[in-house]
């Protein structure tokens, strides 16, 4: 009877100590499946398991970012501008930024300069790029609506060339420019209100110091 009885026991132990054991272990479980808290294991697994791609797809792009002007290389008497947006680009690698006026009106800032650098394997690539967007930076079948300007050479980086004009309506005032810099292709865009001509002079100090900060981080 006492053998039975402690038998009993002893499997009564077993059972509590295997629940034991089990409670433990689902303790220690919630980081592996999505069966716990699937919402929650869903979307800190995205990331996650997301992170190696978009780390290593941003970080060659994140690098690009350093090739950019810093906003106060942008002089414009009573008037200052901060980098209202910048993002990598995979294809080709590089990097795209706006800069914004802190002067603004009902559309916004006053003026703008986007920026886009394109990196390639080699400057021959980049010089490629710069060969077919060049001779056409002021023709709309390009995408780009500038009226009374042309294409003409800019002493800046290598094969540069600009054109100024304004949109279609007058209301803006509008430039573009693109050059290569070793295996770095750079354009620039130009927004300024319409009774605000852009200057030559103060599209080539932009265009300057943006070869001067490609010069500078360009990777080897």
């Amino acid at each position: 009877m006492k053998v039975s009885m402690m038998a009993a026991g002893l499997g009564a132990s077993i059972l509590v100590v295997g629940v034991a054991v089990t409670g433990c272990g689902s303790n220690k479980s919630p980081s592996q499946p999505s069966t716990t808290s699937s919402p929650t294991s869903t979307s800190s697994a995205s990331p996650s398991s997301a992170a190696p791609t978009s780390s290593s797809g941003a970080a060659q792009p994140s690098d690009y970012s350093n090739l950019l002007i810093k906003p106060t290389d942008i002089v414009v008497p009573g008037d200052t501008f901060t980098l209202a947006s910048s993002k990598p680009s995979t294809d080709p690698a590089g990097v795209t930024a706006t800069f914004a006026s802190a002067a603004v009106d009902v559309n916004g800032p006053t003026r703008e300069i986007d920026v886009v650098i394109h990196v390639y394997p080699d400057a021959t690539m980049a010089a490629k790029e710069r060969d077919q967007i060049t001779p056409s930076i002021a023709d709309p079948n390009m995408g780009f609506t500038l009226v009374g300007g042309t294409a003409t050479p800019a002493d800046v980086g290598t094969g540069g060339a600009m054109a100024l004009g304004t949109n279609s309506d007058g209301s803006k005032s509008r430039a573009r420019l693109a050059f290569s810099e070793g295996k770095a292709f750079v354009q620039i865009e130009f927004f300024n209100p319409g009774n605000d001509p852009l200057k030559p002079d103060f599209v080539l100090d932009v265009a300057r110091k943006q070869d001067a900060a490609v010069k500078a981080g360009l990777p080897a």
